[in-house]
């Protein structure tokens, strides 16, 4: 009986099979069908044809307009990256210069500390001295 069954359902499931593929090949012919009736299409009026005409006419003008707003912005973005490169640029010059100016000032500072912390050689003191006299 074990034989009988599997043969039984091995049956079921091949008529199965056929009529799935049988609807499959209907409805890939029905969509073929809707397709080649989609892509032919009616001949034009001349009107029509005109007309089809200048509204792409008025796409492709719209088109250009808008590609060259985007290049004025990406310029003018450009231009002002730019520019605030140079301003940082100038800042980060100016900070060095004033590091360097302050670095001077304290090596005078120092310098003078220096001077004014040193002995006087006696030497000095007694030629001031002869002088004053």
């Amino acid at each position: 009986m074990a034989d009988g069954g599997i043969k039984q359902v091995t049956q079921e499931i091949t008529q199965v099979g056929r009529e799935v593929a049988g609807d499959v090949k209907d409805a890939v012919g029905e969509m073929i069908e809707q397709a080649v009736q989609t892509t032919t299409t009616p001949q034009q009026t001349l009107q029509q044809t005109q007309q089809k005409q200048q509204e792409d006419q008025k796409q492709l003008a719209e088109t250009r307009r808008k590609i060259k707003w985007y290049k004025d912005i990406e310029e003018a973005q450009r231009r002002a990256r730019e520019e605030q490169k140079q301003k940082e640029m100038q800042r980060l010059q100016g900070d060095q210069v004033q590091k360097q100016q302050e670095q001077v000032n304290l090596t005078e500072k120092k310098q003078e500390k220096k001077t004014i912390l040193a002995p006087t050689p006696i030497s000095n003191i007694e030629n001031k001295n002869k002088m004053a006299a």
